[in-house]
């Protein structure tokens, strides 16, 4: 049987660095703390090593955003794709201090929760977080990642990134038919599986992967690691989380 550390010990570093390092997403977190560290711990994921391609939707729903975004801001190599609770809903209240009544009646009142309902108590690194999401984010695989979906009939740089956070007619119509030929696979957000007869686990079709498992509500949050599509999952939704603190010392 071959030494495998002797193997490694033979490598490039840059080899080994790479062997070592792992490659995870996630979406649609919604302020749900609790959720988030029980995912991280579950796929046993290194702050200081692994990547996390974050399919935004960070904000809102649970009482926790302020803490999410602090633990977020501790990963290493985090990659933010812009999600449509997070900019412009839950970064124009940061800003300006405005609720605007679709926002505050879809979750946004729990993100003002975790600040004290003051936006003035918001950090300038928190905004400066939620300014610098990516539209989308394509990898050196050529596999893509957004959080709403896309057009695949045009270029996807032509298109809009309000269409980008909003869309749900690539998960729930094209790819239960087609496959997508511009990229070796597709990761979503924004649509629950649990539109999907209820499932709160992450569901694919063809090649088209949706990751939102309601964990920002009354499902799970999921982790997937985007090489081998293995998953695991928080075993606290949102709603448990803002339910009077009484999962605190679970997890």
């Amino acid at each position: 049987m071959p030494d495998i550390g002797l193997r490694l010990y033979q490598m490039p570093l840059a080899m080994v660095w790479s062997m070592l390092m792992v490659t995870f997403a996630i979406a649609d977190i919604h302020g749900n703390l609790l959720g988030l560290n029980d995912a991280l711990k579950k796929c046993k994921f290194k702050i200081k090593s692994d990547t996390l391609i974050n399919l935004g939707d960070i904000c809102d729903g649970g009482n926790k955003t302020h803490q999410v975004i602090d633990k977020l801001l501790t990963i290493k190599h985090h990659i933010l794709t812009q999600g449509n609770h997070d900019v412009p809903w839950a970064l124009n209240w940061m800003k300006t201090g405005k609720e605007l009544p679709i926002w505050w009646n879809q979750g946004g009142m729990r993100t003002a929760e975790s600040y004290n309902f003051d936006y003035k108590n918001v950090p300038k690194s928190h905004i400066k977080f939620l300014e610098n999401t990516l539209p989308y984010y394509v990898d050196e695989k050529n596999r893509l990642f957004v959080h709403g979906g896309f057009d695949p009939d045009k270029p996807i740089d032509t298109q809009d990134v309000d269409y980008l956070t909003w869309d749900r007619k690539l998960l729930c119509e094209y790819a239960q038919t087609k496959h997508v030929e511009q990229y070796n696979h597709v990761f979503v957000g924004h649509t629950t599986t649990q539109f999907f007869n209820g499932s709160v686990v992450p569901m694919t079709f063809n090649n088209v992967t949706g990751l939102d498992t309601g964990g920002g509500w009354s499902g799970r949050i999921t982790i997937m690691n985007v090489d081998t599509f293995e998953f695991w999952q928080s075993e606290i939704s949102a709603n448990m989380q803002n339910s009077m603190g009484l999962y605190q010392d679970v997890f």
